[in-house]
């Protein structure tokens, strides 16, 4: 059988079990039957495998499923006991930290607001909630995740967080040079496509591109099971494609980037400008009279309540949204279209414009066979997601090591 390489860089578990447990941590409680249809190995290599599995006690019997013909089946789960994660997630305005099984069970977690504090003061109120976190942990910790908004390169390094002013971090080395401990720096748009699709409601699909939108634009590619990463870990940056070279200045120094015309804080500029333009709206009573304090949030109540300002602002949104995701269709040709992120609250506004916006602009026989969803659990699939891939990239090696 083929062999991999553990974390310490020696030969050690094989391919096939490697496929194995994670087929079993990620839609366990689950037959021996379904693994082998979920992994394509036979019967009796699952069979084998689990059972070394059952003996290590990587691996545990939940209880007998039901019968869908013949013998009720045993269902099988990973061992929640194995070990805990740490996980922080540097959102644009707050900061929250876990720790997290293999079963994905949340032990403990806490939130901090980072809004407004400086690239430093983020920078040690993270290796403290990391700390906190560890001494929360009930059993050893064997690495730490650590999610962040803009590009990383696959060494470790924040090329640019620049809702909070990280700019080339070497944030991977900072963590494990204080706590002793492997460290996983990602992308909050990849990290939520891979929870999405192991854990949303796209585990069917064969391709999709999820694409989320709040304070900036982000998205992540998955094909077959896998996300596509770039030659340098940067694939994703939709955000930053131009979309109208006319356009608005973007935060990343260009003009007309996706990002500057459809993000969450392009559109608070456009209305607010609006309004400061003298544009009747209900939303400076619903921001207590001060139009600099107007939200996402507020546009959105507006928008319920039938705001004309807000519904413009909004369909302005979903139509640059639309030719972005044109663009995305005619390019890769997905199976699916997820949008995710704070702007999937307002999906009953903007969804009937994006979509039509996709079919006058992409290519028929491209859009016609992608189908375009909208996700709130944003929060949620971002930490399964990074929890995911800590556990197959770093933990599994270490629990299937020879003994």
């Amino acid at each position: 059988m083929q062999e991999l390489m553990t974390a310490g860089g020696r030969p050690g578990y094989s391919t096939n079990e490697g496929t194995v447990i994670n087929a079993v941590r990620r839609y366990g409680p689950v037959s021996r039957a379904d693994v082998a249809k979920l992994t394509g190995l036979t019967p009796p290599t699952v069979t084998n495998i689990t059972g070394k599995f059952l003996d290590m006690g990587l691996i545990s019997k939940y209880r007998i499923g039901e019968s869908s013909g013949g013998r009720r089946p045993l269902l099988l789960k990973i061992n929640s006991g194995l070990s805990q994660l740490i996980i922080v997630n540097v959102r644009s305005e707050k900061m929250m930290g876990y720790v997290i099984d293999p079963g994905l069970c949340v032990h403990y977690e806490e939130s901090e607001n980072i809004k407004g504090l400086k690239e430093d003061e983020v920078l040690a109120l993270l290796l403290d909630m990391i700390g906190r976190c560890r001494q929360a942990a009930t059993v050893p910790v064997p690495a730490i995740g650590v999610v962040v908004r803009g590009p990383v390169r696959p060494e470790g390094i924040v090329v640019f967080a620049l809702n909070i002013g990280w700019k080339n971090l070497p944030l991977k080395c900072i963590i494990e040079e204080k706590f002793q401990l492997p460290a996983f720096i990602e992308n909050d748009a990849k990290a939520l496509s891979n929870g999405e699709y192991y854990y949303g409601s796209v585990k069917d699909a064969g391709s999709m591109i999820l694409l989320k939108v709040s304070h900036g634009i982000g998205a992540g590619i998955m094909f077959n099971g896998r996300l596509y990463r770039g030659i340098n870990n940067s694939a994703g940056e939709v955000g930053h494609t131009t979309i109208d070279i006319g356009g608005p200045v973007c935060r990343c120094g260009n003009y007309g980037c996706l990002e500057a015309l459809a993000s969450e804080d392009a559109l608070v500029e456009a209305v607010v400008k609006a309004v400061k333009e003298g544009q009747v709206s209900l939303i400076p009573s619903l921001a207590g009279g001060d139009v600099e304090q107007v939200t996402a949030d507020i546009i959105y109540a507006a928008a319920d309540a039938g705001d004309a300002l807000a519904l413009q602002s909004l369909s302005r949104v979903a139509r640059y949204l639309g030719i972005g995701i044109a663009n995305l269709v005619n390019t890769f040709n997905p199976e699916l279209i997820v949008i995710s992120g704070s702007i999937a609250k307002v999906s009953h506004h903007i969804a009937d414009t994006l979509k039509q916006t996709v079919r006058d602009r992409a290519f028929e026989s491209c859009s016609s066979v992608a189908e375009i969803r909208f996700s709130t659990a944003s929060t949620a699939n971002t930490l399964k997601g990074v929890a995911d891939m800590l556990f197959a990239e770093i933990t599994e090696p270490v629990w299937l090591s020879p003994r």
